[in-house]
């Protein structure tokens, strides 16, 4: 492979891409507290977590930050976040999956499903819930985090498959 490139900086993006995976881990957005009977799986944002989802789209979009699939828990909130974030994204919807077992899901849940990813797809961002997703993120990033509505962290793991991510990655971006 031969690269023109006047600017080197993203030279090693481009050679090493195939070797890399990335996972960006989000907490849903803030959702409104949970009302007499109902289901903790149908809370639903609250119009400052709608208008957080949206402004956390366009930064993504503007830090040019391409995914190329989605893997969310299927509760009202974590749909409502992903639609609101792809609205600016634009990523077409069979590259969006609502898994309902990712609801209450533990780490090993969430890493069953990482493993299994396809390996031709490098960026992942998974929407879920605490106490688990936070918990992910803190192996991940071999320290605690806790992550807030709204709040995602990522990282890059050098590996051609996800089955050899390992459990630490270096992280690559930190949105409080």
């Amino acid at each position: 492979m031969i690269l023109f490139e006047d600017n080197f900086e993203h030279v090693s993006y481009h050679l090493f891409d195939q070797m890399t995976k990335v996972i960006v881990v989000l907490r849903h957005a803030q959702s409104a507290g949970k009302q007499s009977g109902q289901r903790d799986y149908d809370r639903a944002l609250t119009p400052q977590g709608q208008a957080t989802a949206k402004a956390l789209g366009q930064k993504l979009k503007q830090q040019n930050y391409n995914f190329q699939l989605i893997l969310s828990s299927s509760s009202t909130r974590t749909r409502q976040t992903v639609k609101l974030i792809n609205e600016t994204l634009q990523l077409p919807i069979e590259k969006i999956l609502f898994k309902p077992e990712l609801y209450e899901a533990m780490m090993v849940n969430w890493l069953d499903h990482i493993y299994e990813l396809p390996d031709d797809i490098n960026h992942v961002l998974l929407v879920g819930h605490n106490p688990w997703l936070s918990i992910l993120a803190s192996t991940f990033a071999g320290r605690i985090q806790d992550l807030g509505p709204s709040e995602l962290i990522g990282f890059e793991f050098k590996s051609e498959t996800w089955r050899e991510i390992g459990d630490r990655g270096q992280e690559i971006m930190n949105i409080k």
